[in-house]
């Protein structure tokens, strides 16, 4: 679902909410209204980051009982699935868009909240009735950052806060609101992490009474948020184990009500199966597994360059998406270093200044070419590539009190740089096969150490980083389905 749909999907809900509570945002909320909750029933929704939203993944926006749910009943296996497999999955706070109507829903009433709050407060006598569910507000806000194990704290929560007591104090005007904001704040300092000091402590700074308690309910937000992302890095480890088993299981289901489900995904293993050499029919079992592994590490990298025009295996279809953006990544890194390849080296005394003059040419190529995802998008950047390495390596020349690059070299890094945009290339070519191979001994090897291509040095992070990645959607999968994967394979092999 894309964030359209999903601000959409989340307006929609707002102008429900707003319609049932027959008033428009506009309207300014009287002081004898009745009390809102600041979080007005709706849960703190979170964006999803990290990962690629298709119509087969999770929400683009979620809750924290969505992330509890997935860790322990599996009932969204497509949120697990990202869980599990994503090591970047994480929630980031979720705004409505700009000018959008959910945000001056959430706004209006937001404002309405704390307006409320204020003119009670100022009236003479005070009147407490939105005080009192603002300190209600706080007090579930304080239970939504405690972890189950933290019975003591939420004991002493309710104790401090307690319901009857506080109303007491209000009916006696007697209530005072920087003993409880001086108790919350030392709470959440408790609670929160290190990084949040500074936004906590400039709570204590302020000295209105509504500012002080609309700090605190926006911090708790926050630290709500930190909870969630701490609850997913701390169930990733169950979520991977119970996932594995919830998908193959589900999955079985599906084979046993369709005719072939496996039918793209036996065409997709039988074209890479490399008979050569083999006296077939293969029956030794030891054979056929190496024979497997080598299948499929071969599958797995045509995975990163899909022809559309072909049906995508079923048994990898929940992570297409992962695949097609790793295989951009791969075609970005496969220009970038044939770039470097063909632009000009420089001699220099000091290796540590060639050495930064090819990180430097790498940093702006990688740049210019980010959203470079085929060779039309690459070829209309190609000039600029061109015109970005003459004048760095003209910098670096000037630097070295060295001759400027004349017109004719110009003209021939130009020549050269933009003739990469053939696929057929040469220097394109031989980097893509040992990108390939690289990629292709990782999966077959389940990762160690790998000496970096030649050539490619420049690149060793990025190259590193993308086959790290592509290991742990291909161990995933193949900890899912590799009974599949064998049985194809050894009947394919069992043909004379």
């Amino acid at each position: 679902m894309s964030e359209r749909e999903g601000a959409n999907g989340a307006e929609s809900q707002g102008a429900n909410k707003e319609k049932n509570n027959a008033r428009t945002p506009s309207e300014p909320m009287s002081a004898g209204s009745r009390p809102r909750s600041y979080y007005a029933s709706e849960p703190i929704q979170f964006r999803v980051r990290g990962t690629t939203i298709t119509g087969a993944s999770p929400p683009k926006f979620v809750t924290l009982e969505d992330i509890m749910k997935a860790a322990h009943g599996m009932q969204n296996m497509a949120l697990a699935h990202e869980i599990a497999v994503d090591s970047d999955f994480k929630l980031e706070p979720f705004e409505p868009p700009d000018n959008s109507y959910q945000k001056l829903v959430k706004e209006t009433m937001h404002k309405a909240y704390f307006d409320v709050l204020r003119e009670q407060l100022n009236s003479d006598p005070p009147e407490y009735k939105q005080a009192l569910v603002l300190l209600e507000d706080v007090k579930q806000g304080l239970f939504s950052i405690l972890l189950p194990r933290h019975t003591r704290i939420r004991e002493m929560i309710e104790e401090v806060l307690d319901t009857d007591f506080i109303k007491q104090q209000a009916e006696n005007n007697s209530l005072d609101f920087h003993k409880y904001a001086k108790f919350v704040i030392d709470l959440m300092a408790k609670l929160a992490a290190p990084a949040r000091d500074e936004m906590i402590h400039h709570i204590t700074t302020l000295t209105d009474t509504v500012d002080i308690f609309r700090a605190i309910l926006e911090t708790l937000e926050v630290l709500k948020l930190d909870l969630a992302n701490t609850l997913i890095a701390m169930i990733r480890p169950h979520v991977q184990k119970e996932s594995v088993q919830y998908e193959r299981e589900k999955f079985e289901e599906i084979l046993k009500v369709t005719e072939d489900g496996l039918q793209h995904t036996k065409e997709w293993l039988k074209r890479n199966i490399d008979k050569t050499g083999l006296n077939l029919p293969v029956t030794d079992q030891k054979d056929i597994r190496n024979i497997t592994a080598q299948t499929l590490a071969k599958a797995y990298l045509e995975l990163l360059e899909w022809d559309p025009d072909k049906e995508y295996p079923e048994t990898v279809s929940l992570d297409a998406p992962r695949f097609a953006e790793l295989g951009d990544q791969v075609y970005r890194l496969i220009a970038a270093a044939s770039l470097l390849l063909v632009s000009p080296g420089v001699s220099a005394n000091d290796p540590n200044m060639a050495a930064q003059h090819k990180q430097t040419l790498k940093e702006k190529i990688f740049i210019i070419i980010e959203e470079a995802c085929n060779d039309t998008e690459l070829k209309a950047v190609l000039p600029s590539v061109a015109e970005e390495v003459i004048l760095v390596t003209d910098q670096l020349l000037e630097t070295m009190n060295q001759e400027p690059l004349t017109a004719e070299t110009k003209e021939l890094i130009r020549t050269q740089i933009t003739s990469l945009r053939d696929p057929e290339h040469r220097v394109r070519q031989i980097v893509r096969q040992r990108v390939l191979e690289f990629f292709k001994v990782i999966l077959v090897c389940a990762g160690g150490s790998r000496q970096i291509p030649v050539g490619l040095s420049a690149l060793a992070k990025e190259l590193t980083t993308i086959s790290g990645t592509l290991l742990r959607y291909v161990m995933h999968n193949k900890a899912l389905f590799t009974s599949h994967y064998l049985d194809i394979v050894t009947e394919e092999l069992s043909k004379s």
